[in-house]
């Protein structure tokens, strides 16, 4: 469609027959960083709209992974903490959860070759179709632990326990943050104008929500990059009754939430729903005398 020299005409002829793939109908120089014609122009309007989908796309799948990694992580801690003997087997989705690694990992090495983030992954996810999908945690089926058991002691030695699936989760965690750190979008930073913006927000309390979420990520991104030491705080494993570890936890978890809410508002199109998913995510973190305080949240990206 987008090479056609008559898009429209080109759509209803790609009803009546089979789509080509979309990786060969996403030319680099469609993809343009801002706008370099005028949105009357039907061909120049349609691709910034297209361009405003996917990046719609990318970003909700985004915001998505991270609440389920996140939540699924506190259930394998709990998971943990209620089986002290490590009763439970958990090789099958251990495998998943590395799968989940290799596949955003190799993702991170190949993007300076593979061009800008939003197309580099609409390409990937039609080949890849796990790519940012979390695992769902689960305990081995009772034919998988027979298994086990027929291939004797030293089968049974390597499976995987709550505690070594808990350790796979944070290396899951710390994988996704280098991925999210690398979209250059996710800079936290303050536009009067955002770039290649096809629509911004025209209502006056949309425009006042917008800068008020702006400033207020800034002031909580600068103040905890002044309570952390390093501002690349790593994810360790979280031991149990030691609050001072807990709270490194919290302020990784922080640093998520604020770049994924930077994404958001460094989007080409922000909806009004959308700027409300930042309020609400930024709400959720507050800080009393140098010490971080998140309230427990699951939020669903509006898209």
């Amino acid at each position: 469609v987008l090479h056609s020299k008559d898009p429209f005409q080109s759509i209803s002829t790609h009803k009546s027959s089979s789509a080509p793939p979309i990786t060969s109908l996403l030319p680099q120089n469609l993809w343009p960083r801002r706008r370099k014609t005028s949105d009357s122009d039907p061909m120049s309007k349609f691709i910034n709209e297209l361009h405003g989908d996917l990046e719609m796309v990318y970003v909700g799948q985004l915001c998505l992974s991270w609440e389920i990694l996140h939540w699924q992580y506190e259930k394998a801690i709990g998971i943990w903490e209620s089986d002290p003997y490590c009763m439970r087997r958990y090789n099958e989705v251990a495998g998943e959860f590395q799968q989940f690694q290799v596949l955003i990992q190799r993702f991170i090495e190949n993007e300076p070759f593979e061009g800008p983030r939003v197309r580099n992954y609409i390409k990937n996810r039609c080949v890849l179709r796990n790519l940012l999908q979390v695992p769902v945690i689960r305990e081995d089926s009772l034919k998988d632990k027979r298994k086990g058991r027929r291939k004797g002691r030293d089968e049974d030695d390597n499976a995987i326990t709550a505690e070594m699936l808990v350790e796979i989760m944070e290396e899951a965690i710390r994988i996704f943050w280098r991925f999210l750190r690398a979209d250059k979008d996710a800079n936290i930073v303050i536009r009067k104008m955002r770039k290649g913006a096809q629509v911004e927000p025209t209502e006056p309390d949309e425009l006042q929500l917008l800068a008020t979420l702006q400033t207020s990520l800034q002031k909580k991104d600068k103040k905890l990059r002044e309570i952390v030491r390093s501002g690349n705080c790593i994810l360790r494993k979280l031991k149990k009754n030691e609050e001072e570890n807990s709270d490194q936890v919290l302020y990784f978890f922080s640093q998520v939430d604020l770049k994924l809410v930077a994404r958001v508002l460094n989007m080409s199109n922000v909806t009004r729903d959308q700027l409300l998913w930042c309020h609400s995510k930024l709400s959720k973190i507050n800080f009393v005398n140098r010490k971080i305080n998140v309230e427990p949240s699951f939020l669903l990206f509006p898209c």
